[in-house]
């Protein structure tokens, strides 16, 4: 999942933002336009999605290995 467009947030920095009642108590990523901003958002899926196709196939090419090598 992408999560770019987030604040890198934990309990405590939740609890904080619950409390503060004027706002802007968060920085998101900003850009310059919205076809700017879409360009970031595709390059981040299709970023994610190569790794895990990446990840997916190091795993079968390394079970295709360890069935090999125990026949």
């Amino acid at each position: 999942m992408s999560d770019f467009l987030f604040p890198d947030t934990d309990f405590v920095i939740g609890l904080g933002s619950v409390l503060n009642i004027a706002g802007g108590y968060f920085d998101f990523a900003t850009s310059k336009s919205e076809s700017a901003a879409d360009l970031k958002a595709l390059r981040s899926d299709w970023g994610v999605t190569g790794q895990d196709i990446s990840e997916a196939y190091h795993e079968c090419t390394s079970d295709n290995d360890q069935k090999e090598i125990s026949r």
